[in-house]
């Protein structure tokens, strides 16, 4: 995930890439765009202020193992967005899957 940042008027725009963060002081986890060069830097938890570490994550791929299946992998509901597994495309026990 990145943001586009701008230092100002005239100024060329940078993408900033998302990092995760743990605070293991108050156990929460927080997300923070910040230069590739800063991203194991320590940053101040913006719940209790304490040093948080980086968390190593997963990239988030779109995978579908049947090329044939035509129905989107990634959609949204009142503008948030999500995927679902293979296979689990369906929000309840009484839904219908509105992509077939």
């Amino acid at each position: 995930m990145y943001r586009l940042i701008s230092a100002g008027p005239g100024t060329r725009s940078i993408a900033l890439p998302r990092y995760e963060y743990e605070c293991h002081h108050c156990e929460e986890h927080f997300d923070m765009e910040r230069p590739m060069a800063e991203s194991s830097d320590p940053q101040p938890c913006p719940f209790c202020e304490q040093p948080a570490q980086r968390v190593i994550t997963v990239p988030k791929f779109l995978f579908k193992p049947d090329p044939n299946d035509v129905r989107p992998v990634w959609h949204n509901h009142g503008g948030f967005g999500h995927s679902h597994a293979p296979g689990k495309g369906f929000h309840g026990p009484n839904t219908e899957d509105p992509h077939r």
